[in-house]
């Protein structure tokens, strides 16, 4: 195996190990915002996108004779759970839950051109186009929760107890 072979492939499993966690994260998003169809639409879709690409990404690191890191995904899934767990002592899953999706959506992209990239130079066509749809995904979803970030703010509001809030400025929701 060559060098570039060899970061593919590093990559491959770094990819797959946040796959892992943007999974966890948007489980637990989808649970706090049960009750608001205007974000468990969008996240659905993008939960069962993140699900496809993690199983492609699966299929491309076979193709390289390799296989998901245990020791990335556990440290992944470690992280997701202790998170979940110190987000349950505090009182804001709402925009706990909404942050952390928009951050994890944001590694997604970064994790994607770095993927996409390091696969060009090493003439890997399919892991190019899987990463690169990946990158369009987050993109996508990106742009869903930023267009809700009012939402969220209203669902942790109301988990406060807050019921009276006036609109933001603008009355933009």
């Amino acid at each position: 195996m060559t060098t570039i072979d060899r970061q593919l492939v590093g990559y491959l499993k770094d990819a797959h190990a946040l796959q892992e966690h943007v999974e966890a994260a948007l489980s637990e998003l989808l649970t706090t915002a049960a009750d608001e169809p205007d974000i468990c639409r969008p996240l659905g879709h993008y939960a069962e996108r993140t699900r496809a690409h993690t199983r492609e990404i699966e299929a491309r690191l076979h193709a390289h004779r390799s296989s998901p890191s245990i020791i990335r995904d556990a440290g992944q899934l470690f992280a997701a759970v202790l998170e979940a767990g110190l987000g349950r002592s505090r009182r804001d899953p709402a925009g706990r839950h909404m942050r952390d999706a928009y951050v994890a959506v944001h590694l997604q992209i970064a994790a994607g051109e770095m993927l996409r990239r390091v696969a060009e130079r090493a003439g890997d066509a399919e892991t190019a186009r899987i990463a690169a749809a990946m990158c369009d995904d987050a993109q996508l979803m990106s742009r869903e929760l930023s267009d809700r970030w009012d939402l969220a703010v209203d669902m942790s509001l109301r988990q406060h107890g807050v019921r009276d809030v006036p609109p933001p400025p603008g009355g933009d929701r």
